[in-house]
């Protein structure tokens, strides 16, 4: 399979520095938990601007950025037998170099970097899975006939709803298991199988 991993959220914690860096700017006292949506920032009265102002400028100290999970780069090792692993981010041109110096310096083992305009261009390119924390991109992937899912959980995807071939998973440690059952329903490609949306493992 070719398996397509999100950057921000998924393997990098970028959003706990953007929260710093909005406090110390905004005098506001965010935390990366009350970021329920992907269009917060209109609660605290921080325009669209400043906020892809401020990830931009968190890239830039990327070595400031913690990964999402500790023992990154082995839990993503363990996908690996599923398929070919490439990194698929919307991160800004000017931040591209800094992302992907952020995943040599982690560790992070990966085909091919791919950077995209937006999420929405993820979909065109016809990866098996994508593994992602964009709530907006699931009924991309759920409407796309041969495209599967694994949302990755954060507080701005919860109230996602059910969908067909999107899975869910809590940890890292869950994705090969969901991958293993993707994989499993592929090989069967008959349509007698329906996975259980939002799986735990």
């Amino acid at each position: 399979m070719k398996v397509a991993v999100d950057l921000d959220g998924v393997l990098a914690e970028s959003m706990l520095v953007w929260c710093d860096r909005a406090n110390k700017e905004f005098g506001t006292h965010l935390k990366m938990e009350e970021l329920d949506s992907w269009s917060s920032w209109k609660r605290f009265s921080i325009s669209k601007d400043d906020f892809y102002r401020l990830l931009d400028q968190t890239w830039i100290d990327w070595e400031q950025i913690p990964p999402t999970e500790p023992g990154l780069a082995d839990k993503v090792a363990r996908i690996e037998k599923f398929g070919d692993i490439d990194i698929v981010t919307g991160r800004s041109k000017g931040t591209e170099a800094a992302a992907k110096s952020w995943v040599e310096n982690q560790k992070v083992r990966y085909r091919h970097f791919v950077r995209v305009a937006g999420w929405r261009d993820k979909i065109h390119l016809n990866y098996d899975v994508y593994i992602d924390d964009a709530p907006d991109l699931m009924p991309l992937v759920s409407h796309n006939p041969t495209a599967w899912a694994i949302l990755y959980d954060r507080p701005w995807n919860r109230d996602v709803p059910r969908m067909r071939k999107v899975l869910k998973a809590e940890r890292w440690r869950q994705i090969p298991g969901l991958l293993k059952k993707i994989q499993e329903v592929r090989i069967q490609n008959d349509g007698s199988r329906k996975p259980d949306s939002y799986t735990r493992t």
